[in-house]
């Protein structure tokens, strides 16, 4: 959005999410640039387009306003948006274009370092997943619950499941670090997570979760009698954390034994009147 408050660890953070998203079966392949040069820019513009048989895209419906590209915003701001002209919307889009860089751009750390260390006016963006861990970790959670990473019987992890529902036996294509956290019976509690308001809804509601070192995503139940528990934007997110975490390679097998040599062999989930979860492993 701005050419000279990204700090270093939001940059990171931005390319590993959609290194996850475009690595995801099913999901579209997505792009994220930055304005480098010229004013900063604050405006929100959202434009839905179409091929076209004489340009290469036709845009055919805009909106502009407050909502930022955000979970938060989209889930639990109160913002506004209006419908503009979709051809003024994407013309201005387009004139904004010479003044980014892809995000994955090599040279894309070092030029946002340049225009930071040159603008007199630049403040580095704190990194606010840590500030709101920090917070809620003073505070008294209404509940707090352990959930297992291990099968229901706790003989290992599973094969094709679980933290390693990535790793197929039959070799089907999937990104390594694919992961859900199985609620198994014996961890369950009523109401700790949301549940379904109507029973025949596809997906539960999402519930927003802070790690202390990971940043903040999103989860939501999953599978019959919600019996799974996954990262929303990704579920390679999960998955990447506990390997980072455990000092597995990334999209290495995860075994009971890699979880009992680091010291746990299940993850903490601690709830907050908000409805925030601070998640730890």
């Amino acid at each position: 959005m701005t050419k000279s408050s990204l700090s270093q660890k939001k940059h990171e953070d931005i390319c590993r999410l959609i290194h996850f998203l475009n690595d995801s079966r099913g999901m579209p392949q997505i792009s994220c640039r930055y304005i480098c040069n010229g004013p900063d820019v604050h405006s929100k513009i959202y434009i839905w387009s179409q091929p076209d048989e004489k340009i290469q895209i036709l845009p055919t419906i805009a909106y502009c306003g407050s909502l930022n590209y955000t979970m938060n915003a989209f889930y639990k701001r109160r913002e506004t948006v209006s419908r503009c002209n979709p051809l003024s919307a994407y013309w201005y889009y387009k004139n904004l274009l010479p003044d980014t860089i892809d995000c994955f751009d090599p040279i894309a750390k070092d030029k946002l370092r340049k225009v930071v260390n040159n603008s007199p006016d630049a403040v580095e963006e704190p990194d606010n997943s840590e500030k709101d861990y920090l917070m809620y970790d003073a505070m008294q959670p209404v509940a707090t619950l352990n959930v297992s990473l291990l099968r229901a019987d706790g003989s290992d992890t599973g094969y094709g499941s679980g933290i390693n529902w990535g790793i197929r036996k039959n070799g089907t294509k999937r990104n390594r670090n694919q992961a859900y956290i199985p609620y198994n019976y014996q961890d369950k509690v009523e109401g700790f997570f949301p549940d379904r308001v109507n029973p025949d809804d596809e997906n539960c509601p999402m519930f927003k979760v802070i790690t202390k070192d990971f940043g903040s995503f999103h989860m939501r139940m999953a599978q019959q009698n919600n019996k799974a528990i996954h990262s929303v934007e990704s579920n390679s997110i999960l998955g990447e954390w506990i390997r980072k975490k455990i000092g597995t390679p990334s999209g290495g097998y995860v075994t009971k034994q890699m979880l009992e040599l680091y010291g746990k062999t299940y993850v903490t989930f601690r709830k907050y009147s908000d409805g925030t979860y601070l998640l730890d492993f």
